[in-house]
């Protein structure tokens, strides 16, 4: 959150939509947010009361329990920010949100994937993305997605023989996790859901189990043949570690003790910041798409519901996106002009369309290592796996001219490729998603955690 709030800094002066909150000219009864800090950190909770003279009580809980405080006592809170709050959508505890109270969403600027679930996803899925995002579909919204990215796995091409070329060409597979030249080298992440849909869906695509209606809603006894093929793989000292911490994963990838793991993306671009290369897979068989929201308890204090209907919306605007693509997270409505004249056409397409950069990858080594000469000495391939696009594209924090030019041969193409190349291989989402039998993924998947070696 350091890294949020110190952009948050700079931001402040760059973003400018806030004409329909400076309204308020006497005080304004106080918001009570609760959720992870990362949808709301402190410094945006300053910004609005600076913006509209409102307060905001945030009550900050980590991403796993948050959803199981906010049904516990939905009259404690006003507006929360989840991931996996499916349980909060099925205690039938949110206010749904029509669209007029929300005009930063809007159908023709945004990400097509959040209207057309069913283009991209099976049945039985796109049902369930729908059921997490739409009260009634096109007129009203069970929540705001603020923030949507796709998770894969972090490779250290010093040690794995591979190296991204945007949406060029899929790269390695998910099982390579499981290859045993890189036995007690690999990683996976500490969540029964996350481990078993991402093994799912490669037995899935392999035919190595049946065929799935849903990969991340498996029946109890699709999650036992899901976990009767990694126990064996676990037993053997294949996986080293199952990591939570965020901090973790990335001393584990940086100091190169693990050489790959299923991650999010930052763990990517901050072992990258460490100076150790690393690259962000294009998988075989797809990464797994997943977005975060803002919501209204319909328990809150109806007094301040308006209130929290312009904070959904306020983070869509220009000044909370920059806070979310600081961390490599896109905003859903990608066709907002101000969101795309402040990035300019370089940023904008290397982040959204496949581009390049202007400058090619030796020149960009100078620039954003030059306290590490060496850099640019080493091979394109690791240059490659080097680059950092909040400290190349820093206008866009800074309020500085975006650079101008044209896409370069030798220029970084941001990993996994455009957004057309990601959604044309994901087979699968999770986030905002929970199972309907989460308690046995829970139960299985600590039995297989309990099967590492000592």
């Amino acid at each position: 959150m350091a890294a949020v709030g110190g952009v948050v800094v700079v931001a402040a002066v760059a973003g400018g939509g806030y004409y329909y909150y400076q309204q308020a000219t006497k005080p304004k009864e106080k918001l009570r947010y609760l959720g992870h800090p990362f949808y709301l950190p402190e410094d945006a909770v300053l910004k609005w009361k600076e913006v509209t003279g409102q307060t905001i009580e945030a009550t900050y809980q980590e991403l796993w329990v948050v959803c199981q405080t906010q049904v516990s006592d939905p009259k404690a809170w006003d507006v929360g920010g989840g991931g996996r709050y499916r349980p909060v959508v099925n205690a039938n505890v949110l206010e749904p949100i029509p669209l007029e109270k929300v005009p930063r969403w809007q159908a023709d600027k945004a990400v097509d994937l959040f209207n057309n679930a069913q283009k991209y996803f099976r049945p039985a899925q796109a049902d369930r993305f729908n059921s997490l995002l739409w009260h009634e579909q096109g007129k009203s919204l069970i929540a705001v997605p603020c923030m949507w990215n796709f998770d894969s796995v972090t490779y250290l091409p010093e040690h794995v023989p591979y190296e991204e070329h945007g949406g060029e060409k899929t790269t390695l597979d998910y099982s390579e996790i499981w290859n045993p030249e890189w036995k007690g080298r690999t990683g996976m992440q500490d969540e029964g859901f996350t481990v078993f849909s991402e093994t799912a869906n490669v037995l899935d695509a392999t035919g190595q189990i049946e065929m799935l209606p849903n990969i991340t809603n498996l029946t109890p006894a699709e999650v036992d043949k899901v976990f009767n093929f990694l126990l064996p793989i676990v037993k053997s000292g294949q996986i080293k570690t199952f990591w939570f911490k965020y901090s973790d994963i990335v001393s584990l990838l940086s100091t190169r003790e693990l050489w790959m793991s299923s991650t999010w993306q930052p763990p990517c671009f901050d072992t990258r910041k460490a100076g150790t290369p690393a690259y962000y897979a294009r998988l075989v068989h797809g990464p797994f798409f997943w977005y975060n929201s803002m919501y209204v308890s319909k328990e809150g204090n109806p007094a301040v519901r308006d209130d929290c209907y312009k904070l959904l919306n306020w983070t869509l605007d220009l000044y909370m996106q920059m806070i979310y693509t600081r961390q490599g997270y896109p905003t859903p409505m990608w066709g907002w002009d101000d969101y795309r004249k402040a990035m300019g056409s370089e940023f904008f397409d290397w982040f959204f369309t496949g581009g390049a950069t202007y400058k090619p990858i030796g020149d960009i080594m100078k620039e954003i290592w030059s306290d590490k000469p060496e850099f640019a000495t080493l091979p394109e391939r690791l240059q490659q796996a080097l680059f950092t696009p909040d400290v190349y594209f820093k206008h866009f924090w800074t309020g500085e001219a975006p650079r101008t030019g044209s896409p370069d041969p030798h220029g970084n193409l941001r990993d996994l490729g455009s957004v057309d190349d990601k959604v044309k291989i994901t087979r699968y989402f999770l986030s905002p998603d929970l199972p309907d039998n989460n308690d046995y993924y829970v139960k299985r998947y600590e039995e297989l955690k309990a099967s590492l070696p000592v």
